[in-house]
């Protein structure tokens, strides 16, 4: 993952196409309620690194409606010759309704609801729903091609239905305890109940990822960004599952050897681990990358 936020976007540019030539094939950003659009961030990614594969990890639902996040996702993937991945999010009450002001609905039946559009849309071109929550009666004409759809999912029935209308899961905040223990079970579940292989089934989980000189100073950061997630109610949820986890836990931030070591304990537990570098010079970028990637 390479945020956008941190850096303007020519150094972003920098970075992508540094990441493409140290040999990573496939790239995520996500999306803040006050920073850059991620679809064209999205876009600006594609075009630096054509050889990449890149995903939203993850857009709100409530910020666009569906036909529209069709649209989006439908033009990128046709633009890249299908090297766009739609990571999608129902996202949290506070952003819901207070800072886009909507009264939110329950979480799954709104996210049936919108997946039933945006898949019918971004796979076969038209889409004729009137739900509860959104309702949608259109076409896209233009060349299109089957788009892959991951959700954020971090409990039993979003996952499933992930596993229903989607390709993946991306999940964030999560120890490989919580992978292999909470996360994989009802992977394995829903793919038997749905007659869909497991191995066509991605469980990305995104981890902050240093490698550099001041692993106390990020250590440290990121110890106090995971304390803020604590007042989101989906995370506290992750967080207090085994007690209170140790930053390490929950990232890649550390000497070459351990980012190695917890890359492996995380696909042990059955999941793709995407590094996210942390915010610092182009120097400790290229370092972490290495670290991740070139054992």
């Amino acid at each position: 993952m390479i945020s956008p936020r941190f850096l303007d976007p020519t150094e972003l540019t920098t970075r992508v196409q540094l990441a493409e030539r140290l040999g990573v094939d496939q790239l995520w950003l996500e999306q803040q309620p006050d920073q850059r659009d991620a679809t064209l961030m999205a876009a600006t990614y594609l075009n630096a690194a054509p050889a990449m594969t890149v995903g939203t990890a993850v857009l709100p639902i409530y910020a666009r409606h569906p036909v529209s996040m069709a649209q989006s996702a439908a033009t990128l993937a046709e633009l890249s010759r299908g090297r766009f991945i739609l990571g999608l999010g129902y996202s949290h009450q506070f952003i819901n309704e207070y800072v886009l002001g909507y009264k939110q609905g329950p979480p799954i039946a709104v996210m049936r609801e919108y997946l039933s559009i945006v898949r019918d849309l971004t796979n076969a071109g038209a889409a004729s729903v009137e739900g509860r929550y959104f309702t949608a009666r259109s076409q896209y004409a233009d060349p299109y091609q089957p788009v892959p759809i991951y959700l954020a999912a971090l409990r039993p029935q979003m996952i499933r239905l992930a596993v229903e209308f989607g390709q993946g899961i991306v999940i964030w905040l999560c120890s490989a305890r919580y992978v292999r223990e909470q996360v994989m079970p009802v992977v394995r579940e829903a793919c038997t109940a749905l007659g869909k292989r497991e191995e066509d089934f991605t469980v990305l989980t995104i981890l902050p990822a240093y490698t550099g000189d001041d692993l106390v100073e990020q250590t440290n950061r990121w110890e106090k960004t995971t304390a803020s997630y604590r007042m989101l109610p989906y995370y506290r949820h992750v967080l207090d599952a085994y007690g209170k986890p140790e930053p390490g836990e929950l990232s890649l931030i550390g000497t070459r050897e351990q980012v190695q070591e917890r890359l492996a304990e995380f696909r042990d537990a059955g999941c793709v681990p995407a590094p996210s570098p942390m915010p610092g010079t182009e120097q400790e970028f290229i370092q972490t990358v290495e670290a991740a990637y070139q054992p």
